[in-house]
């Protein structure tokens, strides 16, 4: 099968509150959503027509059972997806404070329930990747050496066989115990990115330099070619000939739980379809803006002709 899109990390279930507005202490009950960074773009991407596949480890447990058919439901490919035995599926519970804003609490426990650490260079099929046309993958791969072999491998092909590769490191520090270790991976594998997605926290954490523009200026001489910056009120896009602002789409935000994820996907879709930046960064905006007005890591992601509606709605109401 050959794949618009093929996403390498973690796929997690979300444990997302029923009560918002007050701390995780004072949730009365939760509701469970297939998740991880990865596979919430994967599905976004899937829903607005691009054919997708996820590659990576679950556990062999419930939770793992949940994702796979929250995948196959979404028409993501699970076929390169390795379910290991006697490890549980990672999970996370999050509350929502009045701003929608996210606060987690994430159970991985190594050697107990952190199955993507285990993928290895075997997983990672060359056909596979060689056949696709982008490759999408997160941090979390990197901070194994076992999963992290597996990264440059899927890397390596990618580059060899001419299939853009996209990162968004969706950075958690407090997961590495060596910080310079980990600025030494984000080096190694923004020399073979393509598209870099980041916040501007994460672009001045990676590289190291407090002030925004001197950290801009190193990531566009380490390799990538694009670079999309997500911030509160705008998404910036630099590249070696431009360099433009978008405003984001303002609505009420209920859960701003995978909102990165949502617009990421709409990015890639409009890029893999060849349409001009800006109304790539329209569409990822819109996938954005529609996921956030519902509660749930999935919840509110749109269809193809939704974002579009969507996007035509909002522009005559500012003209």
């Amino acid at each position: 099968m050959d794949l618009d899109l093929i996403g390498l990390g973690s796929a997690i279930v979300d444990f997302a509150p029923i009560s918002l507005g007050v701390p995780l202490s004072e949730v009365q009950g939760f509701i469970p959503f297939a998740g991880g960074a990865v596979a919430n773009l994967l599905v976004a991407a899937s829903r607005l027509g691009l054919k997708t596949g996820f590659l990576g480890c679950i556990g062999d447990d419930e939770f793992g059972a949940f994702i796979l058919r929250d995948f196959e439901k979404e028409g993501v490919d699970i076929s390169h997806v390795r379910r290991v035995e006697g490890v549980s599926t990672g999970i996370a519970f999050y509350s929502l404070d009045k701003k929608g804003e996210r606060h987690y609490i994430f159970y991985r426990f190594p050697g107990y329930s952190d199955p993507e650490s285990m993928l290895k260079t075997e997983d990672v099929d060359v056909e596979y990747i060689a056949r696709s046309k982008a490759f999408h993958f997160s941090e979390a791969m990197l901070r194994k050496k076992s999963s992290r072999d597996a990264v440059f491998k899927a890397i390596q092909v990618s580059k060899e066989h001419g299939v853009l590769v996209s990162y968004d490191p969706n950075v958690r520090p407090d997961l590495w115990g060596d910080k310079k270790e980990f600025k030494e991976m984000q080096r190694r594998v923004l020399e073979f990115t393509d598209v870099f997605l980041s916040t501007a926290d994460e672009l001045m954490l990676i590289t190291g330099i407090k002030r925004l523009e001197k950290a801009v200026g190193r990531i566009m001489t380490s390799g990538p070619s694009i670079l999309v910056i997500r911030r509160r009120d705008h998404y910036r896009v630099v590249t070696s000939d431009l360099d433009f602002k978008a405003p984001i789409l303002k609505v009420k935000a209920m859960d701003t739980s995978g909102a990165g994820d949502a617009f990421d996907a709409g990015f890639l879709t409009g890029l893999l379809k060849k349409w001009p930046l800006d109304k790539a960064v329209d569409l990822g905006s819109a996938v954005a803006a529609l996921k956030i007005m519902n509660v749930g890591t999935r919840k509110g992601l749109p269809r193809m002709e939704d974002a579009l509606e969507f996007i035509k709605k909002r522009r005559v109401s500012t003209e």
